[in-house]
């Protein structure tokens, strides 16, 4: 898949965790160290061995508060999860002050725009459409590639 050998923890409520188990098995059978963790689960996670935290789904995204500026940190969202965001002022300032802490952002490709215009200001691509079929999941591997070559950002 890419030429460094990576170890990247995925974080996954219920909702995504079967996407999650299924990406992290791609990306071992390419040669990546990778877990999978459910979010409560985190905090007490060993984090010597990872370079990249993945958070899918907003539960997950919480999760930025305890990896902050430890490890690099990909935030992946639905559409329901966007929405969400962008329709709570609660939300949205939960969002803005945990953007420091986030290294890249993937939206669903038809409200990246909305989110560009409205949600708070962050590294942002387009989440793969079809994980974890095979193509999607080297899409999402190199944005975990560039969140690690980017490095974590200090917390702030």
């Amino acid at each position: 898949m890419f030429g460094e050998v990576l170890g990247v923890l995925h974080v996954a409520g219920p909702a995504e965790l079967a996407t999650a188990r299924a990406t992290a098995a791609a990306q071992t059978a390419a040669g990546w160290r990778t877990g999978v963790l459910e979010p409560a689960a985190l905090p007490d996670a060993a984090l010597d061995d990872v370079d990249v935290v993945v958070l899918w789904g907003r539960r997950a995204a919480a999760g930025r508060d305890v990896v902050a500026g430890r490890r690099a940190t990909v935030v992946v969202l639905g559409a329901r999860d966007v929405r969400a965001v962008l329709t709570s002022p609660l939300r949205w300032a939960r969002e803005l002050r945990r953007t420091p802490r986030t290294n890249l952002l993937l939206v669903p490709a038809g409200l990246a725009e909305r989110y560009t215009r409205w949600g708070p200001p962050v590294p942002l691509a387009h989440r793969p459409e079809g994980l974890p079929e095979p193509d999607a999941v080297t899409v999402l591997s190199a944005w975990t590639a560039r969140a690690h070559a980017f490095g974590a950002r200090p917390a702030g």
